[in-house]
């Protein structure tokens, strides 16, 4: 069975304005270093890590695309040449 999470206004508005505010300061990594520990629940904070992971994962669907798409350029390139002795 699927459960069903509820979710009050007060904590969504708190999680939205943390993305919003990471958003916009263009946030690579928390503001305080080392303080997940101190506030895991906090709503706010909560909203700025899922704007960093998500930055992060854009970042590296990115770069693994480029990676993949220099790679097909090269091979192309090389194709029917011999080495060039």
């Amino acid at each position: 069975m699927e459960e069903e999470i509820k979710i009050d206004e007060k904590f969504k508005s708190a999680f939205n304005l943390g993305y919003r505010l990471a958003e916009e300061l263009n946030l690579k990594s928390h503001i305080l270093e080392n303080q997940e520990k101190i506030i895991p629940s906090n709503p706010m904070h909560l909203g700025m890590q899922q704007f960093i992971d998500e930055t992060k994962l854009f970042k590296n669907k990115r770069l693994d695309k480029s990676i993949n798409q220099s790679r097909k350029e090269n091979t192309k390139k090389r194709r029917g040449k011999g080495l060039g002795l």
